[in-house]
Parts: C-alpha cells; structure tokens; sequence
C-alpha cells in the first residue's frame, strides 16, 4: 500500500514539476485537481489573484466556495462530478471567480482527465482570464461582444425559437461622463449600470458588455414571461435611483431598442446591426426612452442610406441631377418682382426627383449639406448678378442649414462667393429658419456679428413654426421675418390670430425689420392680409418654384398684378 501511494505521489509530482516549467511561458494559470482526494495544486500566481490560503488546497469543493461566483458554483460541482465519476474525460467551462479586490473576473477553465496506477483521476489543465482576450469585462464583470456572437450564433442554429427577445442598452450621455470626470467615472457607472442590469433579469437571462457603453441582454432561456418593456423601466428606475442617491453629480439617463420579432434564420451579425439600429431610433427620438424594433421603419433608413450613397455620388459628379428652382419674392404695395428665393431640387439617375423633405435631413445628418449648401449660394449669386441688369436691387434669399451655420466657416464662404462672382452684399439674403432653432451660442452670435459688419443681410423664415421667440430677432438681428403660411392661414381664419399678426407686424417693424409674408395662393388671402401691413409677399398667387430660365421669362419685366 505504501509503494503504491509512494507511486502515486510520484506521479503526481512529475505532472506538476512538468507544469511549473510550462508555467513559465504561459499567460494563464496551470493546475492539477486530484479528484479523488479531492486536492486542488495550483501556481502562486493564482494564489495571490485570488482569494486562496494556499497554492495546495485540501477539500477543494468547500474552498472553492469563497473564489467562485455563487451562481455559477452548481453548474461546476455538476461538471466535476461528471469527470469525478468518469462519465466525462474532458472539463471545459466559462464561469465567473471573484478576485481579491472583489471583481468578478470571467474565466475559461479546460482540463483532461489523466488517470493514475493507483486508479485516482486527476485533472490537468488551464485557467484563462476571458477579458485578457476580449471575451470578458473586468469592469462589469460581463461577457464581451466576441461570446454573445458565439453563444448567439449556436443558439440562432439550434433553438432560434427560444429566444424571446434581445435588449441593447446604451448610455445617453457616456462620453460627456469620461471627458469631465474622467474614465474612472465613466468605469463606476458601467459598472453600476452592469449591477442594475443584473439585479432586474432573471439569472438565467444572459447579459453581456458590447462596445463602448452598450449592453446586451439576451432572453433566450427564462422561464418567466417579462415584457421587455417591464425590464428596461425597472433598470431605467434603478439607474435614476443611483443617480439621486448621489446628489445628481454624476447625471446619466439610458436608452434601449428591443428586438422582440422571430429570430429565425438570423445571425448574430443580424441582432447587432437591427438592435443597434433601434437603440438608435431611441437616442434620435430623444433620448432616456425604449424603441422596439419596427422593419417598416427599418426599410425607410435602407432607402435613406441608399439616396445618401446616391448624393454622395452625384455631389461627387460635378452636382449632377441639382438643380436651383427660384420663387419669385414682389413689393406688398406695388407686386413688383424685387427678389427670389432659391430652392434646391435633386433629380437622381436611380430614385428620380426626391423630395427636399427627405433629401435635406439626409443631407444634414451626412455633412453632405456643406458642399451642397456652397453648390447654392454660388449659382443664385450668379443668377443674382445676371438679373441687377433687368431689376436693380434684385436679391436672392438663399437657404442656410444649421450644419453650415454650427459645422461649416460660412463667414468665408459667403465672403468668398461675393468676390468670385462679383456681387455687392445686399444681393444676397441668408434665411434661418426658426422651426430649425438656431441656438445662439457665443461662435454663431460672433458669426452674426460679422455677417452685419460685412453688410450681409439675415431673414428668419417660417416664423410662426417653431418657438416663435422675439429673442431670435434681438441675437440674430434679422433684417427680414419671414411669416409661414401655417401661421398666415389661421388669421385667415380666425380674427383673433388676425389681430395677433397685425400687432406681431407693428412689433417687427419697431425692431426696425421688415416683414414678408408666405404662402398667398388666392386673391382674397392677399385683400385681407396686405392690410396687416407687410413689406413683402410671396406664395403661389405670384408664381410657383421654377428654374431660373423659365423664371426669367415668365418673372423679369412683368408687369405684376395690380
């Protein structure tokens, strides 16, 4: 009996002889668990990570009670005992341990069953922290993006029909969090955000750590029906209760976008890209809210990205398909021609004409509204010039974007414009529109300042739409108020918004403005609102957008209606 234990200390010490070698050039940890005796070898390393007394460990199913998770310890007796008993020859699990300073850390624990002369089974192998490869978040102690795609893809293969839905969560405002407070703040609140998560879903529910600040909760397994919508309030109050504990000096909000549609015959890739596409929606549509994923929508923003390639082309081909359309601008008084405003139009080769409804917010979200916006000005300037010989003091009002305003230097642009084509300042009239809501920060005041100094003129349009705040005329200083037809058609229709106009007129022209009036299409639009007393007009009744050749001979040396 003697030799034979002699035999088996003998065979257990040439294993770890050969394993502390091999732990030299190893970046994870090696190990040999005697499972009959129930004794745990393991390096010195593993020992100071975590919390074990020794680098040999007795009775090692009650020791390792204080490293590992507490819910992942049954799925790893069940596993031990498997190759304890010989059922299994082969240990192959991702669980979570907890480390000295209380992290949970994600692991991959791999070993093979060698057997003994003395019949004992012992397991050799390796301990591999997950997050060195990307698999795991030390910070959250969650999975990472590369095994949702793996268990999402086995999953979708074998039981797609199982999974109930998937949540991707985002945080509003992640990047202000790490550019004031630094990225430690920005690590506490995932981390927070991570424990609200996981203090809401039932445990068998699986959530990992994407890019960035997103998560992922995937409900493939749980055997309670939730509706997601329930699961992202509950996290969505966790997360304004830590936020109020700690006096609101780290404010943060999340948005979610659910995927709750049939999942068969979809890959991983599929969920990443639909359920980033409805986190998306939800941060568009203002933030702090759940979005669950719609495919009618979804089809929109396919076209919309398709007409974005399409304009990048044709912006790309020398502005090929646009085109200035002009609607002509006349004297309240004497319905003289006295102006224009130029209005862009895109035929495109694959989608035919494309409405400035669509067109233009696509453009704006692109940045393609820049090279677009210099496109306009320079051909109404030329237009502009080309017409003074027909009607001097004829100007133009061209368009401006908030993008060009806040993103582009339209001071030269503009500057630029005027020496190239040769064109004094009061042909050209910039509009902002106010549904739009400029804010007037200290760069765009500053950019105002000197479109004034360089005698360029400023129109707020569609007034009347959006805040319909006096301010806008004190900070912007527009010569020009533009009054949308919306708001021209309930004065039409109502005296009391009729007498609110003629006052809002009186006001504007105290401000020293003038105002022009949109959208008269009939004759008796036009008697009762020129008694309101504005200085210009323009709609329908004097002529509809047209290009600039058909303009010119319908418009120039007309004599307008009487």
């Amino acid at each position: 009996m003697a030799d034979l234990k002699a035999s088996q200390n003998t065979s257990i010490s040439q294993i770890k002889s050969v394993l502390d070698i091999m732990q030299r050039a190893s970046d994870g940890y090696l190990y040999i668990f005697d499972l009959t005796d129930d004794v745990y070898l393991i390096p010195e390393r593993l020992k100071e990570r975590f919390a074990f007394d020794d680098v040999r460990i007795e009775n090692c199913s009650k020791a390792i009670q204080k490293v590992i998770y507490p819910s992942d310890y049954k799925n790893l007796v069940e596993d031990i005992a498997r190759c304890a008993s010989g059922e299994q020859d082969i240990h192959d699990m991702e669980y979570r341990w907890v480390d000295r300073e209380n992290r949970v850390i994600w692991i991959s624990c791999r070993g093979t069953i060698v057997v003994d002369a003395d019949g004992h089974r012992l397991l050799v192998g390796k301990i591999s922290e997950i997050g060195k490869k990307a698999k795991a978040d030390n910070v959250t102690g969650l999975r990472r993006e590369v095994r949702f795609r793996l268990n999402a893809e086995e999953i979708l293969r074998d039981r797609p029909e199982s999974i109930r839905y998937c949540m991707r969560i985002g945080i509003d405002n992640f990047k202000e969090i790490n550019e004031k407070d630094g990225t430690e703040a920005g690590d506490m609140v995932l981390f927070e955000l991570s424990k609200c998560i996981m203090d809401t879903v039932p445990e068998e529910v699986d959530v990992y750590r994407l890019v960035a600040d997103e998560f992922m909760i995937m409900d493939a397994f749980s055997e309670t029906d939730v509706n997601p919508e329930v699961i992202y309030n509950i996290i969505k109050v966790k997360v304004e209760q830590k936020v109020k504990q700690k006096d609101y000096s780290r404010f943060y909000t999340i948005s979610a976008g659910v995927l709750d549609k049939n999942f068969v015959g979809m890959k991983s890739e599929d969920i990443m890209m639909l359920s980033e596409f409805a986190l998306n929606e939800a941060k568009r549509n203002g933030r702090n809210q759940m979005v669950t994923f719609n495919q009618d929508d979804y089809d929109i923003y396919l076209e919309h990205l398709n007409i974005r390639k399409e304009l990048r082309m044709d912006i790309s081909n020398n502005f090929r398909g646009f085109q200035i359309y002009y609607q002509p601008i006349v004297d309240a008084e004497s319905f003289q021609i006295i102006g224009a405003e130029a209005l862009l139009r895109w035929n495109s080769q694959k989608f035919g004409n494309i409405s400035p409804v669509i067109m233009i917010p696509i453009m704006e979200e692109s940045g393609l509204i820049i090279p677009v916006g210099r496109y306009v000005l320079w051909e109404a300037a030329k237009m502009c010039r080309k017409w003074r010989e027909t009607v001097p003091n004829f100007h133009i009002n061209v368009n401006l974007s908030y993008v060009q305003v806040h993103k582009s230097d339209l001071m030269s642009d503009v500057q630029q414009c005027m020496k190239e084509v040769g064109i004094s300042p009061d042909s050209i009239v910039l509009e902002l529109t106010e549904s739009g809501c400029i804010e007037t920060d200290n760069r765009t005041r500053e950019l105002f300042k000197r479109l004034k100094e360089n005698q360029v003129n400023l129109a707020i349009d569609d007034f009347g739409t959006g805040y319909s705040n006096m301010r806008y005329l004190k900070e912007i200083e527009a010569k020009t108020v533009k009054l949308d037809r919306s708001f021209v058609l309930q004065a039409l229709n109502n005296e009391y918004d009729y007498k609110l106009i003629c006052h809002l007129i009186d006001m504007i022209h105290c401000l020293g403005s003038t105002v022009c009036m949109e959208g008269i299409e009939y004759e008796h639009e036009l008697e009762k609102m020129k008694k309101a007393g504005p200085d210009m007009i323009q709609g329908y009744l004097f002529g509809k957008p047209c290009p600039a050749e058909e303009f010119e001979n319908t418009h120039l040396n007309r004599k307008a209606l009487a």
